[in-house]
């Protein structure tokens, strides 16, 4: 057996962990508030921001509005719309709000950080659409059709929905 005081592998005790994943899982939440008031910037009717995992590596398919329609195609490199809201540019620092492979690196980090996204709902899909799909809602007027009851790790930067609210009483 091997002498904690002279093992040099660090330990931490259960209460630091508990902290550090709070915190992990607190800045995902304010990484997907400020990726969603981005995307909602430049495109004023996104509702959900719509991928597919390939493998562990998000794929970028399309802002969607509260309708299902496509508002931007993010399948290409670049987004069209620019921002120009100074606040937000500042917080992408070296990272291009309008390149899409920098999009899928702040999704594929928040999901690192903790945070979990949700299903596509069934009336937002549109035929291509991979079996599972996720999104990052981008509006309080999106919905959700309540088939996974939001956790604490659950990353909805404008709140819980309506679906929410239901399944909870």
């Amino acid at each position: 057996m091997t002498s904690s005081i002279t093992d040099p592998r660090p330990r931490i005790s259960v209460a630091e962990a508990q902290r550090v994943e709070l915190q992990a899982v607190t800045t995902a939440r304010g990484l997907a508030l400020m990726v969603a008031d981005t995307l909602r910037a430049m495109y004023q009717d996104a509702a959900y921001l719509v991928f597919s995992w390939n493998g562990d590596v998000p794929a970028l398919v399309a802002l969607r509005d509260t309708e299902g329609r496509n508002v931007c195609d993010l399948t290409r490199r670049r987004i069209p719309a620019l921002l120009e809201d100074g606040t937000l540019r500042v917080a992408w620092g070296e990272f291009d709000p309008q390149d899409t492979e920098h999009l899928e690196h702040l999704i594929a980090m928040m999901d690192s950080l903790g945070g979990e996204f949700d299903d596509l709902p069934e009336e937002q899909r549109t035929p291509g659409d991979a079996e599972w799909t996720q999104c990052l809602s981008l509006s309080p007027n999106a919905t959700f059709d309540g088939s996974r009851a939001p956790g604490p790790r659950r990353l909805r930067p404008y709140g819980s929905h309506r679906a929410d609210i239901a399944s909870a009483t």
